[in-house]
């Protein structure tokens, strides 16, 4: 991860072309009246404002809003144009609805859309409101438009849980990310229960009870954060981007943004609870980072340990995880820090002096002396740890002894050409040959044999091309100086072969990774679709069904096979595959060995990841009793299957869950359809 000066002042292309499209003005541009529950004043305050810019001779329109009776709300629906309403039947109710050919061929500056979640008749163009509005934004008309937080797809679940109200209509949260502006309409709890009270607040007749359980005063304030924190994330989101696009470095501490940097070490996870608490106290947005140097050892078991463990407790807090590479360690965090516009950095505080920091130019001592926007803390370890510390790995390298034996054949070939040489050129430069087999060995065999090689050929060019000839003995200063400096270049060069090779291996992995995918994703590519297979009959034959369950029954199992394969490369562990079949029940397409079989209380487990799309089994928060941990596999909102892996998942490291939920999504998409069949 290493910058130069120029990458880091130049502007990121996509974040340039989203303030090109924000600027333009070629689409509509969208204003969300946000609240954080029915009756605060969306609908009145967008009335508010449609006025004013009226004043302003701006051309804005009604096209649709709802007052509920209301009167005050009527009343300001005076004065304003209004776009008649498009009527039609369903089941003989007459249903009226937005006119939106009437709003397009009108073709206003501005139009009102209110409750952005409505869900349209039948008989309508679009079968959701959002979709109305995003047809009049692509014809470079601006909307208006009021929603209320529960109705966003990502905050249903966590609403439902706290309120125990759970909503149908719902709009996806892209709809927010693309809006140029939103408003909170935020109104104090006792003026909301007094609306309330008043009958001002619309609650329809069937959803009284449960409205009426919703409307208490701890859901409110739950739900009043949840709309502060989401639309402040948002206003983040912006700035990070405006920012990107003028290729601004320095730090912009708008709201607060904290960064802990941890290690390898059994103290990892006390730096991430003290994160976890200062974020709380400063109410911010938290990320825990790791940077992988290709110029550090390899670590341990145990050290991966500790990592999964600190970065499972991090998810586990909600704070955003990261596993970054490169050479040098403060850059990259720094980097980092700017991109996300982070403002406070917490780091472990050395156990050492800070004079033995400085002697070893630590990454601490590096940072805290680096100048920068950032306000850093150092965290001590609150308590000893009982874990001890493994600096090598559970299985202990053999001594290889190829390595030094290959050394004397490729030295003493390099003598002889030495021998033959020094004639033409002068002893110094003779040097530079050994220096190559230096080099060599460093890239074949690593450390050790490279000092060894640096050792023999320091001897070596001392016996043979240095007077006195024939003896170690060194008589002028400057060839101590020369032996010297080459036993250090050698080492340097020799240390510095083993860094490019071991960020090479780095490199290897990830594309690895990526090849993991695109090879997955063309064997499920080639497998035929259900919309061609069931085209390819023509007209429905009477045996089409059983010929349909056949090939369905063929491409799950490929299917199944594929995602056991591809699984295998990313862990060891034995793996099984279910998608659901008839009634809801899971059948077991694939696993790893064929005599593995799932107990009554594994298949329990299974079953309740299928039913409610969480993952549930070992190294896991729910259920984690057994040996198999399991996953789903969903397409859209519909849970179509489960992988199980026999290991525990906190255990994975970030890049191997990724790689899981990558592996589980291209098999959704590819297995959905037939699941349902």
């Amino acid at each position: 991860m290493k910058h130069n000066s120029d990458s880091e002042m130049r502007p990121n292309p996509d974040a340039i072309l989203k303030e090109i499209q924000r600027d333009e003005g070629k689409l509509g541009k969208l204003k969300i009246f946000l609240g954080y529950s029915p009756g605060v004043g969306k609908t009145y305050s967008m009335l508010v404002e449609a006025h004013t810019l009226k004043e302003r001779g701006l051309d804005i329109v009604v096209g649709i809003v709802e007052t509920h009776k209301r009167s005050e709300t009527a009343e300001l629906l005076n004065g304003l144009e209004i776009i008649s309403r498009k009527s039609g039947q369903y089941k003989e109710i007459a249903i009226d609805e937005m006119d939106l050919d009437a709003i397009l061929k009108r073709k206003p500056a501005i139009v009102l859309v209110d409750e952005l979640a409505h869900t349209n008749a039948p008989w309508a163009r679009h079968p959701k409101r959002y979709l109305d509005v995003e047809e009049l934004l692509k014809n470079g008309i601006d909307v208006y438009t009021t929603v209320n937080i529960q109705h966003f797809e990502s905050q249903n679940d966590i609403i439902a849980k706290i309120t125990g109200v759970r909503l149908s209509e719902t709009v996806p949260d892209y709809i927010l990310d693309r809006a140029d502006e939103v408003q909170v309409i935020d109104i104090p709890l006792e003026e909301l229960f007094e609306r309330l009270h008043e009958g001002k607040v619309y609650i329809p007749e069937q959803a009284k009870q449960a409205m009426t359980n919703f409307f208490q005063r701890g859901n409110l304030v739950a739900l009043r954060e949840i709309t502060l924190s989401i639309v402040a994330r948002k206003m983040g989101s912006e700035l990070l981007n405006y920012m990107k696009a003028k290729a601004i470095r320095t730090n912009w501490p708008a709201a607060p943004k904290l960064m802990v940097c941890i290690a390898p070490t059994p103290y990892a996870t006390q730096l991430v609870r003290k994160a976890y608490q200062l974020a709380g106290i400063i109410n911010a947005e938290w990320y825990v980072v790791y940077i992988s140097s290709p110029t550090l050892r390899e670590l341990s078991v145990q050290e991966r340990a500790f990592l999964s463990e600190a970065f499972n407790l991090a998810e586990e807090f909600g704070a955003k995880t990261t596993t970054l590479t490169g050479l040098d360690i403060v850059p990259g965090l720094v980097n980092f820090a700017r991109e996300n516009n982070v403002s406070q950095i917490i780091i472990g505080k050395p156990r050492h002096s800070m004079l033995r920091s400085a002697l070893k130019n630590s990454p601490v001592y590096q940072l805290i002396n680096r100048q920068s926007d950032f306000d850093i803390y150092l965290a001590a370890p609150t308590v000893e740890e009982k874990k001890p510390i493994t600096s090598r790995p559970a299985k202990k390298t053999p001594f290889d002894i190829r390595g030094y034996l290959v050394t004397i054949p490729i030295l003493a070939l390099i003598t002889v050409l030495n021998i033959f040489l020094q004639r033409y050129v002068h002893p110094i430069s003779l040097y530079a040959f050994f220096l190559v087999g230096t080099m060599i060995i460093a890239l074949l065999f690593g450390t050790g044999p490279s000092i060894w090689a640096a050792i023999i050929s320091l001897l070596t060019y001392d016996f043979f091309f240095t007077a006195p000839r024939m003896t170690l003995l060194i008589m002028h200063p400057a060839d101590i100086v020369s032996a010297l400096v080459f036993f250090l270049a050698s080492i340097g060069i020799g240390q510095l072969l083993k860094a490019t090779r071991r960020q090479y291996l780095n490199l290897q992995a990830r594309t690895e990774h990526l090849t993991v995918l695109e090879n997955m994703s063309k064997e499920l590519l080639t497998l035929p679709p259900l919309e061609q297979i069931i085209g390819g009959f023509g007209q429905q034959t009477t045996d089409w069904k059983d010929t349909l369950s056949v090939l369905r029954t063929t491409i799950l199992d490929d299917i199944g096979q594929t995602i056991v394969r591809y699984l295998a490369k990313v862990t060891p562990d034995n793996a099984f595959v279910f998608f659901k079949g008839t009634g809801n029940t899971l059948q077991l397409w694939a696993r790893t060995k064929v005599n593995d079989r799932l107990t009554l209380e594994e298949q329990a487990v299974a079953e309740w990841v299928v039913l409610h799309g969480e993952p549930a089994g070992s190294g896991t928060e729910t259920l984690a009793n057994i040996s198999i941990f399991f996953i789903p596999m969903k397409s859209q909102d519909k849970n179509i299957g489960v992988i199980g892996i026999k290991g525990d998942f906190d255990k994975l490291l970030p890049e191997q869950r990724q790689l899981l939920s990558a592996i589980s999504n291209l098999a959704s998409l590819s297995a959905a359809r037939w699941v349902e069949v």
